[in-house]
This record gives structure tokens, C-alpha cells and sequence, in this order.
């Protein structure tokens, strides 16, 4: 996923940001979590649920740019979006797990590694 563009933008209408993801494992299923994007890839290995991750992304991408709310989601999400600075910055990881209980159930009851991944998000300039 790494610096990969996602269809329907090019690289100059992107931002390479850096996200927080939980790998760990439910029912025999790797799943990798977003909980700053609150998205979930899942498959029977590693690779599998990277793909997954990367096709529920690129959705959510097309799905809100198309609606016209993506700026508005990232915000009701915490993130910080400057436009005119052309940056994204996720909400912290510490605020995240105070309020997202999925994140804190998932720290609490499973064995999971926590990894950054680099993906691409629309820039509006």
C-alpha cells in the first residue's frame, strides 16, 4: 500500500500520510484496523487482509469524495485537515483508545501488533 495511488486521483492530487493499524487475529481471520479512518481489511493472512484494507480504503475514498463529505468525515474523525497547508494529521492513538471502544476492546481481549502504513489521501489544491 505503500505510496500506491488509488484510482480516480494522481499523484499531484495526493498526500502521502502515515496511519496507525492493529494486525491481530479473530476466529482464524487477520484482520488489520484503522481506528483512525475506522477501517478494517481481513483475509486468511497478512497479504489478504492488507488487500482487503487497501479495497475498504480506496471505497471509502471514492464513496465520500463522490458525496462530497470526505473533508467533513476526516474532521468528524479527528482528524486535523488543512487545506490550504496540504496536510492531513490523524488523532492521536492515546485519544483514539479513550474513545473508540472497538480499539479498546480490541487492546484488551486480543494479541495484536501495532504497525504504521503509509497511504495516499485526496489533496483538494
Amino acid at each position: 500500500m505503500s505510496g500506491q495511488l488509488l484510482k480516480g486521483f494522481n499523484k499531484r492530487m495526493a498526500i502521502e500520510v502515515n496511519v496507525s493499524c492493529i494486525l491481530f487475529k479473530e476466529d482464524n481471520i487477520t484482520l488489520i484496523y484503522s481506528p483512525a479512518l475506522d477501517i478494517t481489511g481481513y483475509g486468511h493472512d497478512k497479504m489478504e487482509a492488507k488487500k482487503s484494507f487497501k479495497i475498504a480504503l480506496e471505497e471509502f475514498i471514492k464513496y465520500t469524495l463522490h458525496k462530497g463529505t470526505f473533508e467533513s468525515e476526516m474532521k468528524r474523525m479527528g482528524w486535523n485537515v488543512h487545506i490550504k497547508k496540504h496536510t492531513y494529521e490523524q488523532p492521536f492513538f492515546d485519544k483514539l483508545l479513550t474513545e473508540n471502544d472497538y480499539l479498546s476492546h480490541i487492546v484488551r481481549e486480543k494479541e495484536f501488533s501495532k504497525f504504521n502504513q503509509n497511504i495516499l489521501l485526496p489533496d483538494y489544491a
